[in-house]
């Protein structure tokens, strides 16, 4: 094929690749009201911001406050419970000295018993034979004697009786008044603790609000700040990505030596520079841009065109293979393919132009010096 051929299909590349471009990348006026929007949805942005801030420490504050009376509530139920275990151990106390009471009740009791069937057959003997059962002065003295000293084991029995029945009563008494302190006790920790349960289940409601409340506001702080951050990167890209602004700087889209040199005028005419470079050698873009063409023109192999705004352009060509799409925003040393078969450089290579109104620019004059 033909040079001129060549270049007529290039042209018709670039020139469909021209009306693929948006207008927002073409006009620079546009760019700067777009940029003027950003800055005020920033400066929005910022404010929520600002508010949120605010809102989620009002929250701290509240929950703040609401921890300090469940720690107070905590500690007096604390001390009332301490309280209580008091009374417990003073009414165990007294439990174990009724029953050791009882049991000498009973064993007096039974003693007292044991007299008085002692002294009931005498008794009865007596109002029975009246004075003829005794046969003899002495023997009615010794009786006397000894019903004498009964009768006064059965007072001293009944005066010790007497004495635990009232001790027991004592007992008694002071075990109904613990277990009323317990019952006093128990109805002011049950209080307590129905306040403290009523607090913790509005505590919890509330912590369930704040929490949901917290997570929104959380929400919509990261993505504001998110909004910010690529806000921040756009201006700062749209502002820094004048491809005008990087002449002399522009990074070598592959690695080689170069083996054909600009030449417009010559004959034949050449509008890039061809490359030569190792086997598989990743092919990279030179800039900020979007892909605006990515498929095979004849004589030039596989060919990826970007558009870089204000009406500058980048061709690669040659390529083995390709792994971007069209319409495709590509960083600047994104990977674009892979270099292929570059006649001019009996072996590896790759074709690269720059366009800047449709027309040849020295590639030479815009990328860095070669090592």
């Amino acid at each position: 094929m033909s040079l001129s051929i060549r270049k007529s299909r290039l042209m018709l590349a670039i020139l469909l690749a021209t009306s693929l471009v948006p207008v927002a990348l073409a006009e620079p006026g546009q760019i700067e009201k777009a940029l003027q929007r950003e800055h005020h949805k920033a400066a929005e942005h910022k404010g929520v911001v600002r508010q949120l801030a605010e809102r989620e420490k009002a929250l701290a504050n509240r929950l703040g406050a609401i921890e300090a009376r469940m720690q107070a509530a905590e500690a007096r139920i604390e001390k009332q419970e301490a309280e209580l275990a008091v009374i417990r151990k003073e009414e165990a106390h007294y439990a174990e000295l009724y029953d050791a009471v009882r049991v000498k009740r009973e064993k007096a009791a039974r003693e007292l018993r044991r007299l008085l069937d002692l002294l009931w057959p005498i008794s009865a003997q007596g109002m029975h034979e009246g004075s003829r059962s005794a046969d003899s002065w002495d023997s009615a003295d010794r009786r006397f004697q000894w019903t004498g000293s009964v009768y006064a084991k059965v007072r001293a029995a009944l005066e010790v009786v007497r004495r635990q029945e009232q001790e027991l009563a004592g007992v008694l008494a002071r075990q109904k008044e613990l277990e009323l302190q317990v019952d006093q006790q128990l109805a002011v920790i049950n209080a307590d603790k129905d306040a403290l349960l009523r607090d913790r289940l509005s505590l919890n409601a509330r912590i369930g609000q704040v929490s949901t409340q917290r997570q929104d506001l959380e929400g919509e702080l990261q993505n504001i700040l998110k909004a910010i951050q690529q806000l921040n990167y756009q201006l700062v890209n749209q502002r820094s990505r004048k491809f005008d602004s990087y002449k002399a700087i522009l990074p070598w889209p592959v690695a080689g030596r170069v083996v054909t040199q600009f030449n417009p005028e010559g004959r034949p005419s050449r509008r890039g520079i061809g490359i030569a470079t190792g086997e598989g050698s990743t092919v990279r873009s030179v800039f900020w841009g979007k892909v605006v063409h990515n498929d095979v023109l004849r004589g030039l192999g596989k060919v990826v065109i970007l558009f870089h705004g204000g009406d500058y352009y980048s061709l690669y060509a040659y390529l083995s293979d390709v792994t971007v799409q069209p319409g495709q925003e590509v960083e600047k040393d994104e990977p674009l393919g892979h270099a292929g078969y570059y006649p001019e450089a009996h072996g590896n290579g790759v074709y690269f132009e720059l366009r800047f109104h449709q027309k040849p620019i020295n590639p030479l004059l815009w990328l860095m010096p070669a090592q």
